[in-house]
């Protein structure tokens, strides 16, 4: 049975964002983005995923990133 799949954001200790790259890749990510310049790493992972995530040397923090629909008006 899979689980449900979210979209993240992974903060990254600066100078380590090839390795932890590469980490996260092996975790589970999906990598959508990587801006550099700021440490962090946009993708998707299953929401069973998220803590081997975290457990990536060099993660400061995972973040699930949540969609919210306003109405039309």
């Amino acid at each position: 049975m899979t689980g449900s799949v979210d979209q993240v954001m992974v903060s990254v200790a600066e100078g380590s964002l090839p390795q932890v790259l590469t980490d996260l890749r092996e975790a589970g990510l999906v990598v959508d983005t990587v801006l550099e310049a700021l440490g962090v790493v946009t993708g998707t992972a299953d929401i069973r995923a998220i803590p081997a995530l975290r457990a990536v040397p060099g993660v400061i923090d995972v973040e699930r990133q949540w969609r919210v629909q306003l109405p039309p008006y």
